[in-house]
């Protein structure tokens, strides 16, 4: 007769498959890439297996802010792209029934597109338990995805969250993602010096153009965090690894042209985060301030690109 693995033996496991995956990402970055434009995400960063709210609705609110300077620098031509450096994010969680809710997320402000206040994603989730270990299937559309150039934006993810011990916890995440964002750039040019025999009194002022761009391709996702719980309530604090990848294609025109000129780039890179921070837990709402690091990032071909930087967040959560 042959023995079934114990509860503790598939938890270990588990752990062991998630570490090689993490060790994967991080030593073969031919595989995975970082996005060329910086959006705020509101997947795979805190995302659990288990339904965070108790009574039909949830409403939360996440400020995040990238300090300059830290851990690298950008130009403004790269900050311009990569958004404004405080960034706000809205969410709203409906109970659709037992195992089933349905999420509203907005990006209030600090998008990577040039614009504010969208509705980026709607998901529906679903939720399973058995054997003590929560598992939950996501799939999530962005509405506001341009439908003429294709499948719109759309992210699917598997989740399971597990006890490793009476103080422990473990959230794992994996998913896949059709990427597909547009964005639009106003670059400023200063004009030439002026030639000394040159008749004009004075020098002409700075031009603008303005850019517009899609980014299309696909994206692999995968979210790691370990948990120690410090009160009843299930307050914790966090460690997670995180990682986001892809191949795109980048195509820019400047607008104002009868004919515009159009240039398609092929971009691969990648990013590996550590994210960290504290969870409190109370019945009627949940406060999660954190600190996000990129430990390791490329982009081929390695040109200007965004560059991730570190991001301190705080979440608020009523429920």
């Amino acid at each position: 007769m042959t023995e079934r693995p114990s509860h503790a033996d598939r938890h270990r496991g588990s752990t062991h498959w998630a570490l090689w995956l993490l060790l994967a990402v991080l030593f073969v970055p031919e595989a995975l890439a970082q996005r060329p434009v910086q959006t705020f995400d509101p997947f795979y960063q805190g995302e659990s297996a288990s339904r965070h709210f108790f009574n039909a609705y949830a409403i939360a609110a996440e400020l995040n802010y990238r300090p300059p300077g830290l851990l690298g620098t950008e130009s403004s031509a790269v900050a311009s792209v990569s958004g404004a450096p405080i960034g706000m994010h809205l969410r709203l969680d409906y109970r659709l029934a037992d195992h089933v809710d349905l999420g509203f997320y907005v990006d209030a402000a600090g998008n990577g597109t040039g614009r504010s206040m969208n509705l980026s994603w709607v998901a529906l989730k679903y939720y399973r338990m058995q054997e003590g270990i929560d598992y939950a299937l996501r799939f999530a559309i962005d509405p506001s995805s341009d439908g003429r150039s294709g499948f719109p934006q759309a992210d699917l993810g598997f989740l399971y969250s597990t006890p490793l011990s009476a103080l422990v916890s473990q959230d794992f995440g994996i998913g896949v993602r059709r990427v597909q964002i547009g964005f639009q750039e106003l670059q400023t040019f200063d004009s030439p010096p002026l030639d000394p025999g040159d008749p004009l009194v004075s020098a002409p002022g700075s031009s603008t153009r303005l850019i517009r761009g899609r980014t299309q391709g696909w994206e692999m996702r995968f979210s790691w965090s370990h948990n120690i719980i410090f009160d009843p309530a299930g307050s914790n604090l966090f460690v997670a690894f995180l990682a986001e990848g892809g191949k795109f294609n980048l195509l820019e025109w400047e607008t104002g042209d009868d004919e515009p000129d159009r240039t398609t780039t092929r971009f691969t890179g990648g990013v590996v985060w550590v994210r960290s921070g504290l969870q409190i837990e109370r019945p009627g709402f949940q406060f999660a301030p954190y600190l996000s690091i990129p430990v390791r990032q490329w982009a081929r071909p390695a040109d200007d690109w965004p560059r991730s930087r570190a991001r301190i967040g705080v979440r608020f959560m009523v429920r």
